[in-house]
């Protein structure tokens, strides 16, 4: 297997000076509880408004999102090498609906695990790569594939299934009374944001690594609006051009930056510069925001995807926690 080169990878700490960019965001507080949680607020597409019924940018935003669970139900992968035999598929139970899908991949038998949450458009067979990763560095690994993802068909997601998602998942460790500090909470993507809220719940975890985090909705959409690989409809072309403040009830969807302020877990945070689906400044908010960075990773290539620079950047952060 070739061997990426990352020689030209740029990496920043907390100590350094950064010399980051961020955009101007509100700052609330939130309080989150084990015991009595609440439904977070980011993932609610209607936010203070009936989005859905009057914001184009809601319904655009909402028919991307329900684009990339059917796309996730078509793209299943077979097992790699090195994963045969061992991709063990469970059921976790959630608390308003029945259950979701999951790997635990554990072949050693440890109590380490770490916590992986896919992108949009996947399900949990297309991480096989990262898997092996985590396997080499001596952790277990527990995979949930997200409501209306992949083998999760039976329902379309909506502003509360991430929630039960990942309180389910949390659950599921806790019955296996495995320790906070044997966690470790890894997300790529949309999965940055579900890592980083498990992180408030597990605030004794080892670490959390983002991988190409997405931020905010309001955060991406420019990105998203200027590229080709998406069809946008003219109309809101032309309302976004004209009229940007109609994404402002978007800003708190999926808000990581919000999040990751409060958030205690040691955090690496690893962005391809090239990445056109969401940008690297993105990450660079996120790490200004961030109380517990320990790195920031940019490499000059990779775009979006789990690429072999990431990979070897992965490899590298676990190799020195």
């Amino acid at each position: 297997m070739r061997v990426a080169n990352i020689t030209n990878t740029r990496f920043y700490n907390k100590q350094q000076n950064l010399n980051l960019q961020s955009g101007l965001y509100s700052k609330e507080s939130y309080h989150s509880n084990n015991n009595n949680y609440n439904y977070i607020k980011d993932i609610n597409f209607k936010g203070k408004l009936n989005l859905k019924r009057y914001n184009p940018a809601y319904r655009f935003c909402l028919k991307l999102f329900q684009r990339s669970q059917i796309a996730s139900r078509r793209r299943f992968s077979p097992p790699i090498n090195g994963m045969k035999g061992i991709l063990k598929e469970i059921n976790i139970p959630l608390k308003n609906r029945k259950s979701i899908v999951a790997y635990d991949i554990n072949p050693n038998n440890t109590d380490k695990y770490i916590v992986f949450f896919h992108g949009t458009s996947q399900n949990i067979s297309n991480c096989q790569k990262i898997y092996k990763e985590f396997l080499n560095a001596k952790y277990a690994v527990l995979a949930p594939e997200y409501s209306g993802f992949g083998k999760n068909k039976n329902r379309m997601a909506d502003e509360y299934t991430l929630e039960d998602d990942i309180m389910g998942t949390i659950k599921y460790l806790k019955k296996k009374k495995i320790k906070p500090e044997n966690i470790g909470i890894v997300g790529h993507s949309l999965g940055g944001y579900a890592a980083t809220r498990t992180a408030e719940e597990i605030p004794q975890a080892k670490f959390l690594i983002l991988i190409s985090p997405v931020n905010s909705l309001s955060y991406e959409i420019p990105n998203i609006v200027n590229n080709r690989k998406f069809k946008i409809p003219k109309i809101f072309q032309f309302i976004y051009k004209h009229y940007p403040k109609i994404l402002n009830p978007l800003e708190r969807i999926f808000k990581t930056e919000e999040r990751i302020n409060g958030t205690k877990v040691p955090l690496y945070i690893i962005h391809s510069a090239n990445d056109n689906l969401i940008p690297v400044k993105s990450s660079k908010a996120l790490a200004l925001k961030s109380k517990s960075l320990r790195n920031l990773t940019i490499p000059d290539s990779g775009g979006h995807r789990l690429d072999e620079t990431k990979l070897n950047a992965i490899k590298e952060i676990l190799s020195k926690i």
